[in-house]
């Protein structure tokens, strides 16, 4: 329904399997390009129903980010949002990506004002959603703390996390939450190594710190519980 197709390739650099989803089967100048980021322990699919309004229009190259979806988690790797940032552009540059508009969701919204700051010259335009990686008081007491909202021993851990990721979750029956639970609980050890390397507070903006860039929307959700909007001010 979204007119996108999964593919992959091998990444020499990380010795992995890329994976994506992408209207295109090549890039070119035909139509511009949107590069879609989503957030910690999510996958590509999230940004379907989006993808649907934009296929007609432009390329959507929609990645699995590293230890994401598809793609292999490894125990040694390092999942910081610098590493999830280099094996990124090395997807880009690999498949011939050079100049693009990017959206991101938390640690994607994270990831691609990284990237603005980074490469400016290949960024068209930016939508930061929620995005994570900001050194607010906020994240510093959830660091210091070690509070990990992704990690879950139970399905009422589970479903506890479900509210508190949508303002308003959409009905899903409740076996496929069940099987949800199933999967990201037994996805716990995995989870709690990829946070650990991804929030860390030394890799965030300092709430000094300023991007140089044009073009770029921030858009926050009032409701959010999970990274609160008294963010966005900063």
């Amino acid at each position: 329904m979204a007119n996108l197709q999964h593919y992959s390739t091998w990444n020499e650099k990380f010795n992995l399997q890329m994976h994506y989803l992408s209207n295109v089967a090549e890039f070119d100048s035909s139509k511009p390009i949107i590069v879609l980021l989503h957030g910690f322990s999510a996958d590509k699919y999230i940004w379907n129903r989006i993808s649907r309004k934009l296929s007609k229009e432009y390329q959507l190259f929609t990645p699995e980010l590293l230890g994401h979806g598809d793609v292999t988690y490894r125990s040694t790797d390092n999942y910081s949002v610098p590493e999830q940032v280099r094996f990124l552009m090395d997807m880009l540059d690999k498949l011939n990506i050079q100049k693009f508009h990017i959206i991101g969701n938390s640690m994607g919204g994270f990831m691609a004002a990284k990237i603005v700051e980074r490469c400016p010259d290949r960024v068209h335009k930016s939508v930061l959603i929620d995005p994570a990686g900001i050194r607010s008081y906020y994240s510093l007491q959830m660091a210091k703390s070690t509070l990990n909202p992704f990690e879950h021993y139970n399905e009422a851990d589970f479903f506890h996390f479900y509210d508190l990721v949508m303002a308003k979750p959409p009905y899903s029956p409740k076996f496929i939450l069940q099987a949800a639970a199933d999967k990201y609980i037994g996805k716990r050890e995995q989870y709690a190594h990829m946070f650990r390397d991804f929030f860390n507070p030394d890799d965030f903006f300092d709430l000094a710190h300023k991007i140089n860039a044009s073009n770029v929307m921030l858009i926050w959700g009032k409701n959010d519980k999970l990274v609160p909007v008294a963010d966005y001010k900063v």
